[in-house]
């Protein structure tokens, strides 16, 4: 019965370990993510702003003497919010 108790003991501190490990990883990883979440949402911002300029200054330089835009439209980067 003793050898049981020690397996289990044994078992029970190496989930404990691996619980730790993972929660300290985790702590490590979140805030990493998170800040590349940003960055990229960031230079996802820019990419779609760059490409609303561009394509404002195109339609400036089609539009109709009367400054009204023509029928058709450039499409631009996807997921800039274009539809």
């Amino acid at each position: 019965m003793p050898r049981l108790q020690r397996a289990v003991l044994l078992r029970a501190a190496a989930a404990a370990l691996v619980l730790g490990a993972t929660l300290g990883a985790e702590a490590v990883v979140g805030p990493v993510l998170a800040q590349r979440g940003a960055e990229r949402a960031e230079r996802d911002a820019y990419v779609c702003s760059q490409a609303a300029r561009v394509d404002s200054v195109v339609r400036a330089g089609r539009s109709q003497h009367d400054g009204r835009p023509p029928l058709s439209r450039l499409a631009g980067p996807a997921g800039c919010g274009q539809h």
